[in-house]
Parts: structure tokens; sequence; C-alpha cells
């Protein structure tokens, strides 16, 4: 159970009569999709071989993200472990390699690097030009999770350029891009210097399946082959991704529902969480929106009392969007991260629970 679950869950006198078994929990803290690709029947012939390079599913993901040298991961989170690994023991870098990481984003991008040695410098879209010759690696998701910062497709490719010039790589997490390919960095640029990160986890709500694709050059992808093993993505999940991924129309349907319940969702924070409280910031992607504002924790800890958790962040946002509103950002401007309700029941509940919320909240 989460740790925000089980703090309150514990303390019973702190909790709503009508949230006190578990099971009433309105879990909102993934950006995942509540409603995703629906899974058929797999056939068991399947589950009776071991997975084959040759099923399709290579052919499908080239189709789907329109690039060629694509390697099929268990999940983008073994990449993101793999990578420093790779760097560091096949000498990819200069020794006192300087990783520069656009934060806040999802913290084990950070703790993967650091846990193989390398130095880490936080930046800001706005601060990477003024340190980008010192960088190896510039890391990066895009859109970002939690801010849903999107980067122009021209500021990344003129910051592969430098980074090249050096021979520092580019590192791009992708996972959240699905419902806006056309911002992709993919089919733009030489992938000399470049890796992207995709994510079946998301978009399509397929998050324990655990499938994920790396796009990089042929010798970065051998590497990453050999350190993950043989058959690292199993045939069941070979054969569901490479359905899921030529599911045209699914996928067009999709981007709809996703933006209008994004819509919906932004709208009820807005009604509810801005009362008497214009200093706040909501951002995000489809799959969830993102409010930073002062009153972050106690906000958490009365939709927790009701039984519905979100996301607090860890750390308070020094993003452009929130420092160019407030003049000082302290360690209590935090960020909350909903994702999105799977049905209207749902919908009712969050915002039954929105409504009691207590106001006002404390100002900056």
């Amino acid at each position: 159970m989460n740790q925000a679950i089980k703090k309150y869950a514990v303390d019973k006198t702190s909790l709503d009569k009508t949230s006190l078994d578990k099971t009433n929990w309105l879990d909102l803290s993934t950006g995942i999709n509540p409603n995703g690709w629906p899974v058929p029947t797999i056939p068991a012939s399947v589950y009776n071989r071991l997975p084959e390079n040759d099923d399709g599913l290579i052919e499908a993901a080239r189709a789907y993200y329109q690039t060629k040298n694509i390697l099929p991961v268990s999940g983008s989170q073994a990449a993101i472990q793999l990578l420093p690994v790779i760097f560091q023991q096949h000498d990819l870098l200069p020794k006192n390699a300087k990783v520069g990481i656009i934060s806040p984003c999802y913290a084990e991008h950070e703790f993967q690097w650091q846990k193989n040695n390398f130095s880490i410098l936080h930046l800001t879209t706005e601060t990477v030009d003024d340190i980008i010759e010192q960088l190896d690696v510039l890391l990066l998701i895009n859109p970002n999770n939690p801010t849903g910062e999107r980067i122009a497709v021209n500021t990344i490719k003129a910051w592969q350029s430098k980074l090249s010039q050096h021979n520092g790589y580019l590192i791009i997490d992708e996972a959240f891009m699905d419902s806006t390919p056309e911002n992709s960095i993919l089919g733009k640029c030489p992938m000399d210097n470049l890796i992207v990160l995709r994510s079946v986890g998301k978009f399509f709500g397929l998050a324990g399946v655990r499938c994920g694709f790396v796009i990089a050059r042929r010798d970065i992808l051998s590497l990453l082959e050999y350190h993950q093993g043989p058959w690292s993505v199993s045939g069941p999940t070979r054969w569901l991704v490479k359905k899921a991924l030529s599911d045209t129309q699914w996928i067009a349907d999709n981007k709809g529902y996703l933006k209008n319940a994004s819509g919906r969702l932004e709208t009820l924070l807005k009604k509810y969480l801005s009362k008497n409280n214009r200093q706040i910031f909501i951002c995000g992607t489809v799959l969830y929106k993102t409010i930073f504002m002062q009153s972050a924790l106690p906000v958490f800890e009365q939709l927790a009392k009701k039984g519905v958790l979100v996301r607090l962040l860890d750390k308070s946002c020094s993003c452009k969007s929130c420092t160019a509103q407030y003049k000082t950002i302290d360690d209590q401007h935090k960020g909350l991260r909903f994702g999105l309700p799977a049905d209207e029941k749902q919908w009712q509940q969050l915002e039954i629970v929105l409504q009691s919320i207590r106001q006002p909240f404390p100002s900056i």
C-alpha cells in the first residue's frame, strides 16, 4: 500500500467515515490512462513459446514511431537503469562526466545516474544554453513529468547540435508524447548523439505489461540489448503491444477521449482549488494535471483524509511558469499531481471531495 495511504489508514480517527476501507480510495496518483487499450484474449500458443524477434513487434513499432533503429525493453524504466551503466562500463563518456537534467522531473533518472557516480547538474530550460558546453549528457523529459512543459523541436535540435560539437549526448524521455506525436523529435534530426525513450504504459494504459522502446544509433542499442539479456520482453507482452501499436482507430479515438478528460479535470481543479487563492499554477499533459501552490501539503492531507490519493511532489518548482508568477519560490510551494478518474462515479467522487476542501488557503 502507498505510504500516504498507510499514514491515513492507520490513524482512522482522522478519516472520513466513508473512506475507512482501502477499497474506497480513489487513486489518482499516477499518470496512466485509466481506460487503456482493451486487451483481447491472448492465444494459448503465445504462452507456449519463447519470445521471438521476428514476431512483427519491431515492424509495428517502426511504423508507429516512424523510425528505424528501435529496441524493445522491459519498460522504459529498464532503459533508465541501464543507460548510465553502459555509459560507465563502456567508456562512452570522459571521466568526471557531467549530466545536466532539466528539473523537476521523474526522479528515477537522477537516481540512476547518481548511483553510477555521475555528477548531476539541475537545470531549467532557460539555463541550458549557459552551461551546455560543459555537459557530457543533457537529459530531459518532453513533455515533462510532472510540469507538462513542452520544449520546441527547434530548441532541442539546437541543443543536440551544440552537444555533438564536443561528443555530448542528448537523452529524451518521451513517455508522455503519444497524444502529440507531431512534437516528437523522432525523424527530425540525426541519431548520432540522440537517445529517445518511449513507453506504452501511459497513453495505452499498459503499464503492467512492462514494455518500452529505445531509439538510438545501432551500437547503443546493441549495448542495451547485451546488458538486458535474452527474452527481456515476454511473448504475451510482445503480442499485446504489437496489436496495440497497430490499432489506429483506437489510437485516434483515445486522443480525443484524453483531450476531453484532461479539460474536465483542469476545470474542476480551477473551480475548487483556486477560490480565494489566485497564486496557483495548473499545468500538465492530457494524462495528468499538476497544480503548484503554497498550500499543497494541507490540501494533500485533506484529500487523503477523504480517500483521494494524489501525488505530492517532493520538491518545489522553479520552472519558468512558476518563477514568472512569484517573486520567491520557497520549500512550501509544491505541486499536487492529479491523474484522470476512470468513470463517472470516480469523477463525481472527486468533485464531492474537492468541494469539501477547506478555504481559504494560505497565500504566499
